[in-house]
């Protein structure tokens, strides 16, 4: 076994890396007012009508907004001959605008009660307007990556008041059906108004506040742009109806069958590999936006980091997946383990598979040569990018790093490797407060001069905290990579 204060990057922790438990059920937490359809739409997900034995129950009169946490999971069984699996829903308090209810509260308890450690998704039911306690779950839902998906429900209900509005009546002895295609082209003006309006909420409510603040720090101009924003908003939105005889009516619950599909395939599939990314895909745009945070928290998810025969609890617990004393079992180069590391963090985000199909099949991708050149000339731009080749650094500067002079290899960090990251010591200041709150800013950005003061134990957890900040900014590169691959493969989409 290696000494005390020898870390090691090898191919045992790099497989380690990538693997993950695999899940049995997928937990997805329903929020609305009173009224909006929750029960209805867990019921015609699931195929059910609300008179169903098995439905769950719809809220009327003054108790609607009592759900009892014994009483609000409802499962859905998924089994077919690649996957057997539960997706539960969590049916949650109803609420009105005049009450405080505290549904974040409510939502810990279900998550204590079932012993889920998080929810898969939030679907927050709809009819056109969102609270401030809802606007208030979702930013918090979000940060956590949590995926979110906002059903705009009763679409019926509004197309028949509408149809009323319009001509005077709603004919009971015609379909909605028919009523709704002599009407088409005011009453699709008038739903996409109400889409507009719920877009514009969640924009100015800034839901979506850490991708949005990611997107700020891409390079590319593509993924500044307003239309990118807005169009990652639209695409979190479902026009359905709870009627389960109409759910997937493409007429007017346009994104019914889209909904179930994403969730029953997509929002599966990608649970059980891991959020592993299919560029090709049109759901792995929202996929992609949260591997970044779910591959860094499986790169940094231990409990403990052990320095030197100190623990040091809740630092950077980076010893369990990545640094560790565990012995080379089959000793490769330092150049072999950048390689290994760079194809994995490829595949994570599709870019692998994708760079194979443009080698060996260039028609499964698209049969445009300049869309084929494009992508040929990105996958080029990867190899060469320079955050992503520091990688090399990182693995050098580890596999170095012993007791006996990791002051010197902090030393080498803070000059040769932070700024190689474009990462100056005034940036990382709030990262070593959080971690290390006894660190002040003006301490972190003199760090350089005190480090011969530090002691080995605090030495080490403030190199494991450039670490991970560094390894982060690879992270980084990659998903904006993926993002502007997905954009020019699904341009017309």
């Amino acid at each position: 076994m290696n000494d005390p204060g020898e870390f090691d990057i090898n191919q045992e922790n790099i497989d380690q890396m990538f693997t993950y438990e695999c899940p049995d059920s997928l937990n997805i937490a329903l929020i609305g007012k009173t009224g909006a359809g929750k029960s209805s739409f867990i019921n015609a997900f699931r195929g059910l009508s609300n008179s169903s034995s098995d439905a769950a129950e719809e809220s009327v009169g003054p108790n609607a907004q009592l759900v009892e946490i014994k009483n609000s999971k409802f499962s859905h069984r998924i089994h077919n001959s690649e996957i057997e699996i539960d997706i539960n829903f969590f049916d949650s308090m109803g609420f009105n605008d005049q009450n405080d209810t505290k549904i974040d509260s409510f939502l810990d308890k279900i998550k204590s009660e079932f012993k889920i450690s998080e929810f898969d998704a939030i679907v927050f039911v709809t009819q056109g307007r969102l609270s401030k306690n809802e606007l208030e779950i979702a930013r918090m839902y979000e940060s956590k990556n949590v995926m979110l998906f906002f059903v705009y429900n009763k679409i019926d209900n509004y197309l028949q008041d509408q149809i009323r509005k319009l001509t005077g009546s709603f004919k009971r002895n015609l379909s909605l059906d028919e009523q709704y295609f002599k009407n088409k082209e005011k009453l699709d003006e008038l739903v996409q108004s109400g889409i507009n309006t719920l877009c514009k909420i969640i924009d100015e409510q800034n839901v979506f506040e850490s991708f949005l603040n990611d997107m700020k720090l891409y390079d590319s101009k593509l993924l500044k742009n307003k239309n990118y924003k807005d169009k990652i908003i639209k695409k979190s939105i479902y026009l359905i109806t709870s009627n389960s005889e109409d759910f997937l009516n493409p007429n007017y619950s346009k994104d019914g069958e889209r909904l179930k599909n994403e969730i029953e395939n997509h929002l599966i599939t990608a649970k059980l590999n891991n959020y592993n990314i299919n560029l090709l895909d049109v759901f792995s745009q929202r996929v992609i936006r949260y591997k970044k945070k779910y591959l860094f928290s499986n790169l940094f998810n231990g409990i403990k980091l052990k320095v030197f025969g100190n623990t040091m609890v809740n630092i950077i617990p980076f010893l369990d997946t990545l640094i560790g004393n565990i012995p080379y079992i089959n000793a490769i180069s330092e150049e072999e383990l950048v390689n290994e590391l760079k194809k994995n963090f490829t595949r994570q985000f599709g870019i692998y598979e994708l760079q194979e199909k443009l080698i060996n099949e260039p028609s499964s991708i698209s049969n445009n040569e300049t869309k084929i050149n494009q992508l040929k000339e990105l996958m080029k731009k990867i190899q060469k990018d320079e955050i992503i080749n520091n990688l090399e650094l990182l693995i050098q500067n580890v596999n170095n790093t012993r007791s006996s002079n990791i002051k010197a290899k902090l030393k080498d960090f803070i000059t040769k490797i932070l700024p190689s990251f474009g990462i100056g010591l005034a940036n990382v200041g709030d990262d070593l407060i959080r971690f290390l709150p006894s660190i002040s800013v003006k301490i972190a950005s003199g760090l350089l001069a005190i480090l011969a003061l530090l002691t080995i134990p605090l030495t080490a957890a403030i190199y494991f905290i450039f670490l991970k900040i560094s390894f982060k900014k690879i992270l980084f590169r990659y998903e904006e990579y993926a993002l502007v691959i997905y954009e020019l493969l699904h341009e017309n989409d």
